[in-house]
């Protein structure tokens, strides 16, 4: 399953980046193929492509393999949650009040959304 959607993002993917960069001057073209050329350039995308992608949606996969649908949908729901307090943790990034609010209100529909009501007829 892993290989399959890393195939089709890739195929699907190519055409949207090269239509893309066709329209870029060839003096942008030639800064961006020597920007290439550099470990500096190469890191951060073997990185992303590597771990962020290979690895985690491979581990992903693997998780959702036991775990309840309904539990899994609403676990991945809180990637943004998570994501945000990462860059908290490791970038030291700073959130507004705002994106605050979001991540509680995200956080509260999870928990809201995994309570179990009791199914009484509201009209009796």
């Amino acid at each position: 399953m892993s290989c399959i959607q890393f195939l089709v993002c890739g195929i699907l993917g190519i055409f949207p980046s090269i239509c893309i960069d066709m329209q870029h001057s060839m003096v942008q073209a030639e800064l961006v193929l020597s920007a290439l050329g550099t470990w500096d350039a190469w890191i951060p995308i073997l990185y992303a492509g590597i771990f962020s992608c290979g690895v985690a949606y491979t581990l992903q996969i693997v998780g959702q393999d036991g775990v309840n649908p309904t539990v899994a949908s609403l676990l991945l729901s809180l990637e943004s949650v998570f994501s945000v307090l990462a860059g908290m943790v490791i970038l030291h990034e700073t959130m507004s009040s705002r994106e605050i609010l979001g991540c509680v209100l995200v956080f509260a529909a999870v928990l809201f959304a995994q309570l179990r009501l009791d199914n009484r007829n509201i009209n009796s």
